[in-house]
C-alpha cells in the first residue's frame, strides 16, 4: 500500500498571487463549476468521536455557505480513520452519497466508535465554507489552495452560528511519500520559503479551537495563565482514550469525592497545535512559537519530581521561559523536528477552595509514532509555598483516585521533548 502525505501550509492572501503564478509554471489548475466546499464535521457535546477518526459531511458548490442546512440536500458522507502498520501510517476511507437525513439515521444508530462509547447522537456540530483551487503537478503531487474561510457552530439547530474566519491562504499538499525528495516537491518547497509560509494544522482542528474561544467568551471564562506548571502524567494508548469521557461521568455523577465540574464552565473542550522544535548542531531541542514575522524560544525550566503524600512520583514542577528569538538566525536553514498535538480537557474544582485543575487528554504524533497521555494539571503564577503544597496535595488526590479505579492509566514522567527525543 502507498503512503500519501498531507502537508498543510497558511500564505498571507499578499503572496499567494506570486505563489499562484509560480506553480502555472510546473502544474496544470483543474478548474471546476462549483469552487465552494462545505463540510460538516459530527460530534456531540462531550466530543466522543476518538482523535484518530473523523465523520464529516463535504458538499460542494457555487457559492459560499448559506447559514442553514437541509435535510434534504445532498452530502458526500465520509468516515476516514488513521491507522499504523509496521511503522508507517496509513488512512483509510468510507464514502457514500447521502442526504442529511440519511446521514443522521446513520449515526443515530452507532453506540460505539472503536472503544469510544457514543452517550448521545452524533449531529452536524461545527462546518467550514471555503473557495478551493486545484493544481495537479502530476498523478503523484496535488496542491490546492484555500480561501475565504468561514467556520460555523451548530448549536442544537440546523442554523449555523459564525465563530471565526481565516484572513490568509491556505495551501495543502498531497504527495505520495516517495516523492519528498523529487524535484518537483523541493521547488514548491523553495517557494513556500521565499513567502513566509508557515505549516499549520488542520482545518477540523482550527473550528475546534475557535469553538473553544468562543464557549470561553461566551461563559466569560478567560484562558488560564501562569509561569509555573504542576502536573500528573499519565499514559493510556489509543484504545484505551475512552477512560477520559469516563472520568468526565465521574465527576459529573459526583464519584470523585470532593471536587466537581464547574457550574459555569461543564463544556468538553478540543483542539489541536503544532510543537515546533529547533534542532541544534550540539543536538539541543529547543520548541519556537512562530505567529507571522514574530518568532519566540519557549523553554520548559527548572523540572523536578516533586513529594505528594500519596508517593505517586508522576507529579512534575516546571516554569515556563520565554525569550525572543535570534532574528539574525536563517530558520529555513535548520533542522526542525514538529510535534503534531490533539488535546481534550474539562476543568474541575475543589469544592471547598475553589481551586480549578484541567483534566486532559492528548495525542502526539511525530511522522508513523503516537504518544497518548492524560494531565492533571494546575497552572499558576509563582505560588507560595503553602499554596503550592495544596496544589500538589490536591494533583496527587485525583491522580490516586483515577489510578485507582482506571489501573490502565500508567504513572510517568516522560514529557513531549523527551519522547520527541527518543524517536
Amino acid at each position: 500500500m502507498l503512503q500519501r502525505k498531507e502537508i498543510r501550509y497558511i500564505v498571507s492572501l499578499s503572496a499567494i498571487e506570486d505563489f499562484i503564478k509560480e506553480i502555472n509554471k510546473i502544474a496544470k489548475e483543474e478548474v471546476f463549476s462549483t469552487p465552494y466546499n462545505w463540510t460538516i464535521y459530527f460530534n456531540n457535546s462531550e466530543h466522543e468521536v476518538p482523535f484518530e477518526v473523523s465523520i464529516k459531511g463535504r458538499k460542494y458548490s457555487n457559492q459560499p455557505f448559506h447559514g442553514s442546512l437541509n435535510l434534504d440536500e445532498k452530502w458526500i458522507f465520509e468516515i476516514k480513520e488513521d491507522y499504523i502498520n509496521k511503522n508507517c501510517r496509513f488512512r483509510r476511507k468510507k464514502r457514500k452519497v447521502l442526504t442529511l437525513e440519511e446521514i443522521l439515521n446513520t449515526l443515530s444508530e452507532m453506540t460505539n466508535i472503536k472503544t469510544n462509547q457514543i452517550t448521545s447522537p452524533l449531529r452536524p456540530y461545527l462546518l467550514d465554507s471555503y473557495r478551493r483551487r486545484h493544481f495537479l503537478l502530476d498523478e503523484n503531487i496535488r496542491i490546492t489552495i484555500d480561501t475565504d474561510l468561514t467556520y460555523y457552530l451548530f448549536e442544537d439547530t440546523f442554523n449555523g452560528k459564525q465563530i471565526g474566519n481565516e484572513n490568509y491562504a491556505r495551501i495543502e499538499i498531497k504527495i505520495r511519500s516517495e516523492k519528498i525528495n523529487s524535484t518537483k516537491f523541493h521547488k514548491i518547497d523553495s517557494l513556500l520559503k521565499d513567502l513566509e509560509a508557515e505549516e499549520t494544522i488542520s482545518k477540523k482542528d482550527m473550528a475546534y479551537n475557535l469553538l473553544s474561544n468562543y464557549l470561553r467568551k461566551k461563559s466569560g471564562r478567560k484562558v488560564a495563565t501562569g509561569d509555573v506548571e504542576i502536573e500528573a502524567k499519565l499514559l493510556l494508548s489509543r484504545d484505551e482514550q475512552y477512560i477520559f469521557h469516563k472520568i468526565k461521568r465521574d465527576f459529573y455523577y459526583g464519584l470523585i469525592k470532593g471536587f466537581t465540574l464547574l457550574d459555569n464552565f461543564p463544556y468538553t473542550l478540543e483542539g489541536g497545535k503544532l510543537h515546533k522544535y529547533l534542532v541544534t548542531s550540539k543536538d539541543e531541542f529547543f520548541r519556537v512559537g512562530i505567529k507571522g514575522k514574530s518568532k519566540t524560544i519557549i523553554q520548559k525550566e527548572g523540572f523536578k519530581v516533586v513529594d505528594d503524600p500519596y508517593g505517586l512520583k508522576c507529579i512534575i514542577k516546571r516554569k515556563e521561559i520565554r525569550r525572543p528569538f535570534d532574528s539574525n538566525i536563517d530558520l529555513s536553514k535548520l533542522q526542525f523536528k514538529t510535534i503534531y498535538r490533539k488535546r481534550k480537557y474539562f476543568l474541575v474544582e475543589n469544592e471547598k477552595d475553589k481551586k480549578t485543575y484541567c483534566i486532559l487528554i492528548d495525542r502526539c504524533t511525530h511522522e508513523a509514532s503516537e504518544l497518548f497521555q492524560m494531565e492533571i494539571e494546575g497552572l499558576l503564577d509563582s505560588p507560595l509555598k503553602n499554596e503550592e503544597r495544596e496544589i500538589i496535595r490536591d494533583i496527587g488526590y485525583l491522580t490516586c483516585c483515577l489510578i485507582t479505579k482506571y489501573p490502565v492509566l500508567k504513572p510517568t514522567t516522560l514529557t513531549k521533548l523527551e519522547w520527541l527525543r527518543k524517536i
